[in-house]
C-alpha cells in the first residue's frame, strides 16, 4: 500500500502497530523513539551475577481468560516469553504481630472480602453515589459496622485492604474508592521476562524502521498530510501518525512551557474532547525494587508477601469511640500525620523469587509517595537499603532467617544465617521524562471513559493514538497497549487516503 505512516514511540503499542502495518502490506513506516532503547514501559534488566533478569516495568499477563496477547503467546511454537501462574495466598506481616494472615482468632480475610462487597454495594449497584477516597470509604465501613468487628479486625483489616495501593500506584488517600476494586477475568501469569516479547514483536517488521534517540518537537496537520518535526531538526511527512506516548507525557502538550523534555506541540492544539479526557483521569506511580541476595536463607514456601502499614490500638479505640463519621475521618487523619515518615507507614508487596525459580531475590512493588522518594535517590543503594532494612529484617525473622547484612560491593559471602544483600535495582518511572509515572489510575471523581472515547476518535482522521490509556479492555496493562497498537494500525489499513 502507498500509505506513509509515522509511529511515535517504540513501546509495545508502537511496536505492535508497526508489526500490523507491515503484515498488511504497508512498507513506508518510521518508528521514532525518544529513548535509546525499545520497549517503553516494558524494561528488563540484568542482576548482579549477570544471569538473572528482572522486569522493572510490567511483569504480568493479566486477566488470562480474555487476554488476546496471552492467547497468542500460548499458541507460539517458539519465541514466546516464559510465564508461570504465581498462584498463592498473600502472607500479611505486621510490624508488631508478625504474620496475621489466616489467623484463627482475627479472621481478617473475611472482613476484607466484606469490605470489597461493601464497596460494590456503594458504587456498582447505585449510580447516584459521590466518589470519595479509598481511605474515606474504609473509614465509612468501620464507622457503620464497628459493632460487628473485634478490636483486631478494626486495627488490621484496613491495612490489609491497602494492598490495593500496590495495584494502582496511589496511597489510599489519593485513590478513588469507586475504582479501587475490579473483577479479575482469570488468573494472572508472571512473565519471565517481557524482553522476549518485545524482541519478538520488533523482529516482525524491518529493523531499519526504528529510529532511536529521536524525541518529537511538533505534530502538525497540513491538509491531507501530517508533518512531524524532531528535536534533532528532522522533518517527516506522513499520511498518518500513531502517537503512542504515555498519557502523562501527552498532558505536557497542554503546558505553556515549550521547553519541557518530552513535550510535543500539536498544531492545531489537541481537540476539546482530548483535553477533557486528560483532565478526567490521572497517572499512578507504581514503582519496583529488586533485592538480590547471596543465598536464600529464608523459608521459600510462599510466593507473595505483603508488609502492612503500621497500626495501633489507638486507631481501634478512636474508631470504637466515634459518634460522627466526618469527625472520625479528621481524627484518623490527625493520627496518621503524627506517625513519622518511614517504611512502616506504607504497605509493600513482595514477590519471592526463591519460591518461583530458586533465585535468592525479592521483587517489591511500591506506590506514590514512596515511589517518587525512592526513585529520586538515583539508585543510591545504601540509602535505599537504609530505608527498607526494617521491613526486610522483619520478613527474614518471620521466615526463619537472621537479619539482613548489607554486602553490596563487599566481600561477604556467609555470616551465620544472615541474609547477605548483594544488589538493589530500582525503577525510575517518575524521573524518566518519557514516562513520568507508570500507568493510568483513578483519583476520587475520575472517569476514564472520557479519555478512552477521545483517544479512540483521535485528534482527527490522520493523527491517531494508542497505548494502555486509550483502550477499555486491558486498560493499564500490556495486553491493552498491544491491542491498541494493533487496532490503530488496522484503522489505517482500512481507511483510504
Amino acid at each position: 500500500m502507498s500509505k506513509k505512516v509515522i509511529v511515535i514511540g517504540a513501546g509495545i503499542s508502537g511496536l505492535k502497530a508497526a508489526s500490523t502495518l507491515y503484515a498488511n502490506g504497508i512498507t513506508d513506516v518510521k518508528v521514532l523513539e525518544a529513548r535509546q532503547r525499545i520497549g517503553g514501559r516494558l524494561r528488563t534488566v540484568t542482576g548482579f551475577n549477570g544471569k538473572q533478569k528482572y522486569d522493572l516495568g510490567a511483569s504480568w499477563h493479566h486477566d488470562t481468560l480474555c487476554n488476546e496477547l496471552f492467547d497468542e503467546e500460548v499458541e507460539l511454537n517458539e519465541g514466546a516469553a516464559p510465564f508461570i501462574f504465581d498462584d498463592d495466598f498473600n502472607v500479611y506481616i505486621d510490624k508488631e504481630r508478625g504474620r496475621v494472615d489466616m489467623h484463627p482468632d482475627m479472621r481478617l480475610e473475611f472482613v476484607d472480602r466484606e469490605i470489597e462487597k461493601f464497596t460494590d454495594m456503594q458504587y456498582h449497584q447505585r449510580l447516584d453515589v459521590e466518589d470519595m477516597s479509598f481511605f474515606e470509604l474504609i473509614t465509612k465501613y468501620l464507622f457503620e459496622k464497628k459493632k460487628f468487628l473485634t478490636d483486631d479486625q478494626i486495627r488490621y483489616t484496613p491495612q490489609i485492604c491497602r494492598f490495593l495501593e500496590l495495584w494502582h500506584g496511589f496511597d489510599w488517600k489519593s485513590l478513588s474508592a469507586k475504582d479501587t476494586y475490579f473483577g479479575h477475568q482469570g488468573r494472572n501469569a508472571l512473565v519471565l521476562n517481557f524482553d522476549v516479547l518485545v524482541k519478538r514483536v520488533a523482529k516482525s517488521f524491518p529493523n531499519e524502521w526504528i529510529q532511536l534517540n529521536t524525541s518529537i518537537n511538533s505534530i502538525t496537520r497540513k491538509g491531507k498530510e501530517v508533518l512531524v518535526t524532531t528535536a534533532n531538526g528532522e522533518a517527516h511527512i506522513a499520511d498518518y501518525v500513531i502517537v503512542t506516548i504515555p498519557q502523562s507525557v501527552l498532558e505536557l502538550s497542554l503546558a505553556a512551557d515549550k521547553q519541557i523534555p518530552g513535550r510535543i506541540e500539536f498544531i492545531p492544539p489537541l481537540n476539546k474532547k482530548i483535553i477533557k479526557g486528560l483532565h478526567s483521569i490521572h497517572v499512578g506511580s507504581l514503582g519496583k525494587m529488586i533485592f538480590e541476595f547471596q543465598d536464600a536463607t529464608w523459608d521459600a514456601n510462599h510466593t507473595k508477601i505483603v508488609t502492612l502499614a503500621q497500626s495501633s490500638d489507638k486507631f481501634a479505640q478512636i474508631v470504637k469511640d466515634a459518634t460522627d463519621y466526618d469527625q472520625l475521618v479528621k481524627d484518623l487523619n490527625v493520627l496518621d500525620q503524627q506517625q513519622d515518615e518511614n517504611c512502616w507507614k506504607h504497605p509493600f508487596y513482595f514477590i519471592n523469587f526463591a519460591q518461583i525459580n530458586g533465585t535468592p531475590s525479592f521483587m517489591m512493588l511500591m506506590q506514590e509517595p514512596v515511589t517518587r522518594h525512592i526513585e529520586s535517590l538515583n539508585g543510591d543503594q545504601d540509602k535505599i537499603f537504609d530505608y527498607f532494612q526494617p521491613i526486610l529484617d522483619k520478613i527474614m525473622s518471620t521466615f526463619g532467617s537472621d537479619s539482613v547484612i548489607n554486602g553490596i560491593g563487599k566481600d561477604i559471602t556467609k555470616d551465620g544465617n544472615h541474609a547477605i544483600l548483594k544488589n538493589i535495582l530500582s525503577s525510575s518511572w517518575t524521573s524518566d521524562p518519557y514516562s513520568r509515572g507508570s500507568y493510568t489510575a483513578c483519583k476520587p471523581g475520575d472517569d476514564g471513559w472520557d479519555m478512552i472515547l477521545a483517544m479512540n476518535e483521535g485528534q482527527d482522521s490522520r493523527i491517531r493514538f494508542a497505548g494502555e490509556h486509550t483502550i477499555m479492555d486491558g486498560a493499564g496493562s500490556v495486553n491493552g497497549a498491544w491491542a491498541s497498537g494493533r487496532n490503530e494500525a488496522e484503522y489505517i489499513v482500512n481507511h483510504s487516503l
